[in-house]
């Protein structure tokens, strides 16, 4: 009788089954995955938020426009002078109100 002696495969699968190796590459594309879609979903949150600052920033940038034009407005010449009058009834002096008195010259000497 022939004793049969084992011949090695072509294939060595080395020291992991078919079932391990798959399993692994199924974990790894699992964990790949996972990190993706984390990233993706902390870009959209942080879009979301700087969308939101833009639109903020805009909205301030309007009010500041706004709140410098009633400013001007407010210490304008002609509205100080109509609140002043509303508010504290003064009123503007008359020609015959007004005295007008001439600075003597420096080099003059007072009496």
């Amino acid at each position: 009788m022939m004793a049969t002696t084992r011949r090695p495969s072509a294939r060595s699968r080395g020291p992991f089954k078919g079932g391990a190796v798959v399993a692994a590459g199924l974990a790894l594309f699992l964990a790949v995955s996972t990190s993706v879609v984390w990233r993706r979903s902390t870009g959209v949150r942080s879009n979301r938020q700087l969308q939101r600052l833009q639109e903020e920033k805009r909205s301030l940038m309007a009010q500041e426009k706004y709140l410098e034009g009633q400013l001007r407005r407010a210490t304008s010449r002609r509205t100080v002078v109509q609140e002043a009058q509303r508010r504290l009834g003064l009123v503007r002096p008359g020609e015959a109100q007004t005295r007008f008195i001439a600075v003597p010259a420096s080099g003059a000497k007072a009496r």
